[in-house]
């Protein structure tokens, strides 16, 4: 394929991934108000998005009462403090998995993992530095980019044809190479603990992790995108697999390790 064809979308891709950057980087500086506002946000569209991929024939209303069931559950998790508050957790994944007629376990699955990763993001706010956020979002952008050029640069064996045809080993390995320099980066930068250089190796596996696996929802139901929201993106479910992949990653190493590793 000529090289012209390979990146013929790079301008509206790269155009539309800073506008996303700056409003993700304003939101985080701006303070926790803003900050929760964007996830709220993420969380509705990315629901909306979720029930459309899973279900062949998605109803619009269902979609948007599960939009907002879940910003309402996540409104009530950020604002208000009670014991038995990860319930509410639940609920979106319950009432996703009851729409996905054809596959209820799929549905709940899905479910589970997005409010994770929207949970994790919140708490990384609440418990941890500004900069603990950058860092994980920075993994996964030099794993998505690295593998995205180098993957359509060099080419070579695809890591899985049948879920995600244009995915490359060079650009798998490329993009696990490039996280972990990020680790590595900060390490030296920060005088971290050298830990954080394979954390960044995990959340890179993560990462990839949620493209496969948001790919793999798409080609169930026959759909290029899971929505139209992003010029040269797709949707936001498209833009943000990997960001959702690498909160879970994060999310496993918390529940497994110390917490001291991100004390920066």
């Amino acid at each position: 394929m000529p090289k012209a064809l390979k990146f013929s979308d790079l301008y509206l891709r790269v155009l539309s991934a800073l506008v996303i950057l700056c409003v993700a980087v304003s939101c985080i500086y701006l303070g926790n108000i803003f900050y929760v506002l964007l996830l709220l946000f993420l969380t509705a569209v990315i629901f909306f998005e979720a029930n459309a991929l899973i279900n062949i024939n998605p109803n619009f209303w269902n979609n948007l009462v599960l939009a907002a069931l879940a910003v309402g559950c996540l409104s009530i998790f950020v604002f208000y403090d009670f014991y038995w508050k990860y319930i509410l957790l639940f609920l979106p994944p319950i009432f996703l998995s009851i729409n996905s007629r054809s596959n209820r376990l799929l549905g709940f699955l899905t479910g589970i993992l997005i409010v994770t990763a929207i949970s994790t993001y919140l708490e990384l706010k609440l418990h941890f530095s500004n900069l603990v956020i950058f860092w994980l979002i920075t993994c996964v952008i030099a794993s998505d980019v690295a593998g995205y050029f180098i993957g359509r640069i060099i080419g070579g064996p695809k890591i899985w044809v049948m879920i995600s045809p244009n995915k490359t080993w060079s650009g798998t390995l490329a993009g696990w190479l490039f996280a972990s320099l990020v680790g590595l980066l900060f390490f030296l930068y920060y005088n971290l603990e050298p830990q954080i250089i394979i954390l960044s190796f995990i959340v890179a596996i993560f990462s990839q992790g949620g493209d496969f696996y948001e790919s793999w929802l798409k080609r169930r139901t026959g759909k290029k995108d899971s929505s139209q929201l992003i010029p040269g993106h797709g949707g936001v479910l498209d833009r943000f697999d990997g960001i959702i992949g690498g909160a879970i990653g994060l999310k496993v190493i918390l529940l497994f390790g110390s917490h001291s590793i991100l004390a920066f």
